[in-house]
């Protein structure tokens, strides 16, 4: 009998990276739908239909009984102020007046005329979220940084951003403890063989941006919206990154 031997391979080795998927979210409400404008407007017009009468609307029913009773002569001496109150038409007026003094702030900035993708100040209705390039590579991606023995991913990822960006700790939120994504690359054999991994597997992290913060100035870096991530990110690495993504259409 005749045995069989086999081989044990071993297993496979991974190198880890951090990335840190920093986002500045939508500062103003963007623009309802045709579908969400309909929804609003039926539900206001059922609002209005089963509503109750506002404090206002009572003091307009009570302002016109008054007029009624001073027109007939039975005007309340016991109330001296009657005569020289405000009225709720009066108030309406006065809001009224108040309310065409204001001017809203437009939802286009200098910076969307502008095309100025470094900053924050554009696309105010959208999610941005801060890429950085290679410089060996020429190749946008998130802020990585490669493990650390004794580090959680988590701080691996914190780290990868403090080397791109001077913020102070209240400036930028984590989110969770857990990566909300993956990205993972195989290496062909001759570079396995070289560097004793099997490939790299990048570990994403999200964060959001709570004020301004300084850039490092010898990176290059910018804010990008949903539409140009696709004209920056090669297409594998996009697609792991949308995938822990709010879709905004």
């Amino acid at each position: 009998m005749s045995s069989a031997t086999t081989s044990s391979s071993s297993p496979q080795k991974w190198e880890l990276l951090g990335a840190i998927c920093l986002e500045r979210t939508p500062i103003i409400v963007p623009p309802m739908t045709e579908i969400e404008q309909q929804i609003s407007e039926m539900i206001e017009k059922f609002d209005n239909m089963r509503s109750l009468k506002s404090n206002h609307e009572l003091r307009h029913e009570e302002d016109k009984k008054l007029q009624k009773m001073a027109a007939d002569g039975n005007q309340d001496d016991s109330n001296p102020d009657a005569a020289t109150r405000q009225t709720a038409q009066d108030f309406e007026d006065a809001c009224n007046e108040e309310f065409l003094k204001f001017k809203p702030a437009p939802r286009t900035t200098a910076e969307d005329l502008s095309g100025d993708q470094k900053s924050t100040n554009r696309k105010l209705d959208k999610h941005l979220l801060f890429v950085v390039q290679e410089k060996e590579k020429k190749v946008w991606k998130l802020p990585e940084s490669r493990w650390r023995e004794g580090e959680t991913l988590r701080e691996t990822a914190e780290r990868a951003l403090r080397e791109y960006v001077k913020t102070p700790d209240t400036s930028v939120r984590v989110l969770g403890n857990a990566p909300w994504g993956v990205h993972t690359i195989k290496y062909p054999s001759s570079v396995r063989q070289k560097l004793g991994f099997t490939g790299v597997k990048v570990f994403f992290f999200k964060a959001q941006l709570l004020s301004s913060c300084t850039t490092c100035s010898d990176i290059e870096y910018n804010w990008l919206g949903r539409e140009e991530l696709r004209n920056s990110l090669e297409p594998e690495y996009l697609r792991s990154v949308s995938k822990f993504l709010i879709d905004e259409d």
